[in-house]
């Protein structure tokens, strides 16, 4: 019995710092804008090719709203692969990731979406 409930301890603490590794353990923090042109904000979690997060990625975030208003925030990763972008008026998202080691990504972000974490793998330069 006592070594079911080792066993059973460490399956849970092995889980536990897998979850707390990718930055699953961190609150949701981005929020869908309510109207079109309404307020939200990005919860960006950014992981390697293995699923380790990635420190240090620079994100800039693109809204272009009608009639030409251009809103821009930009932020950095931290060690769990997480960054939250600023609130800011929503349009058409462009999302540019960069980060030393791996290729840029710039990817298009439905603003319905940011109810939910915006999930990315970055590949390494080759």
């Amino acid at each position: 019995m006592r070594r079911l409930i080792i066993a059973s301890l460490l399956v849970v603490a092995a889980f536990g710092a897998a979850s707390a590794q990718t930055g699953n353990d961190v609150p949701n923090m981005g929020r869908a804008p309510k109207q079109a042109d309404g307020v939200g904000r990005l919860d960006l979690r950014v992981v390697d090719e293995q699923g380790n997060p990635v420190q240090g990625v620079r994100a800039d975030l693109q809204s272009k709203r009608a009639g030409g208003f251009l809103c821009e925030s930009w932020n950095w990763t931290d060690a769990h692969g997480v960054s939250v972008l600023p609130p800011l008026h929503m349009g058409k998202l462009t999302l540019k990731l960069s980060a030393k080691g791996f290729q840029t990504q710039t990817i298009q972000v439905d603003a319905a979406s940011l109810d939910q974490p915006v999930r990315v793998t970055l590949v390494k330069k080759s």
